[in-house]
């Protein structure tokens, strides 16, 4: 069946209109829900999967400085512990099998978010995020080392394609109408995401918003409610070939980045009390984002992922700075308990009830010697975040994926079987 440009402009507009019912734009969902739904929607989503999975592929621009840079042929493994920053969208590896490739970065207009980072949220040089091309800061290797040209990658072959940014464009997408084109836009700060909230970038299907909120009832049809932290409680120690600890033998804090470079030296000698204390800041000057010079650490750097596995203790942001909650759903999923500010996080901020809420480092430290002295409460305060995350940060969002995805399959079958 052959289309023309118009009319597959006319059909992806029209599927975008048809996703609001599909993908239930308009549901709200409480946290007794959640308790409610997580079994049977978690079986169904695996049932799902062992039925027909679809085969997807994430893709990121050379100039991006976040996320994976490896050999397109490196396992599920090497591919997250090679993150730049980041972890990223774990579960759609772990789960999903999904490939990694970074595309050479093209002048096409919609492809151009990228270029944001430098002109209007001024982090740094367009010259030094082109520089991820030839050299990685603190690596002896470029991007371009496994970068490939958009024409050599057999589009075809993928019914899910996620760009962080638009890596792909419209000429492209237009040719394999039968993808289900999906993006991010990195940051949620920069122009390009307010206006992909509206419409999404030409030649692309859904917008994935980075949220995890538990009422959806403001997105638009072509906006999926979806974590750039699609994760889950246990996909790490999954990840990496280990048995989670025991929740009695975990000890010690991981502070959040800009929590910890907040906190006065005595605050931090304090956190001592509770074991380990652990953070991605640099030690001496090097403590402010970003340059080549001053990004943070990985948490997947070796000895912080140690203790990011082994933390009992999540602390970010007691009422210091707003923040989006990448750091807070990562550590969860790592299996720590998170203690920090419901004001911090806005629509995330139901992550904390009344015994991990704090709004300042005094009120912290309360609640975590409360926690440690009733084992029970802080037990049942981590199978409550888990199950949480586990929902909002996997269940649903697959869930949601998989449904654009089938609708689009029914909505371009549809025309022929009519003929």
């Amino acid at each position: 069946m052959m289309f023309t440009a118009a009319k597959i402009a006319t059909k992806l507009s029209a599927l975008i209109k048809s996703f609001a019912d599909s993908l239930g734009a308009s549901k709200t969902l409480s946290e007794a829900d959640v308790a409610d739904r997580l079994d049977q929607e978690r079986e169904s989503l695996m049932r799902r999967l062992e039925q027909s999975s679809p085969k997807i592929l994430v893709v990121k621009q050379d100039v991006n400085e976040d996320l994976y840079c490896c050999s397109p042929e490196a396992n599920i493994q090497k591919l997250i512990l090679s993150t730049l920053l980041r972890t990223g969208p774990v579960a759609l590896f772990t789960e999903l099998n999904a490939e990694f490739r970074i595309v050479e970065t093209v002048d096409d207009p919609e492809c151009q978010a990228w270029k944001e980072r430098a002109t209007d949220l001024q982090w740094d040089s367009l010259e030094f995020f082109a520089s991820y091309r030839d050299l990685i800061p603190g690596r002896d290797y470029g991007q371009k080392r496994w970068a490939m040209p958009l024409d050599t990658i057999d589009w075809s072959l993928y019914d899910i394609v996620i760009s962080m940014d638009v890596c792909v464009p419209e000429r492209i997408t237009r040719k394999h109408w039968k993808t289900l084109w999906c993006y991010y836009v990195r940051e949620i700060k920069a122009p390009s995401y307010a206006a992909s909230l509206e419409k999404p970038a030409a030649g692309q299907d859904v917008v994935l918003n980075h949220k995890f909120r538990l009422n959806l009832t403001d997105n638009r049809p072509h906006v999926l409610e979806f974590p750039y932290h699609l994760q889950r409680p246990g996909c790490f120690h999954r990840l990496l070939g280990l048995e989670p600890p025991d929740m009695a033998d975990r000890r010690g804090v991981f502070v959040d980045h800009h929590t910890m470079v907040q906190l006065t030296s005595e605050q931090r000698i304090a956190l001592g009390e509770f074991g380990p204390v652990a953070s991605t800041i640099h030690a001496g000057t090097r403590e402010v984002i970003p340059t080549s010079e001053q990004l943070a650490r990985r948490t997947m750097d070796d000895d912080l992922r140690e203790r990011l596995l082994n933390s009992r203790y999540f602390l970010i942001t007691p009422g210091q700075r707003r923040v989006f909650g990448t750091a807070l759903v990562e550590a969860i999923a790592a299996g720590c308990l998170a203690i920090g500010s419901r004001e911090a996080f806005g629509d995330h901020g139901y992550i904390f009830d009344d015994a991990t809420a704090a709004s300042d480092f005094a009120e912290s430290m309360g609640k975590i010697r409360q926690l440690e002295q009733d084992h029970v409460r802080y037990v049942r305060e981590v199978n409550r975040q888990r199950s949480l995350v586990d929902y909002v940060c996997f269940v649903r969002p697959l869930g949601d994926l998989l449904n654009a995805w089938d609708l689009k399959q029914r909505q371009l079958l549809a025309p022929k079987k009519a003929q």
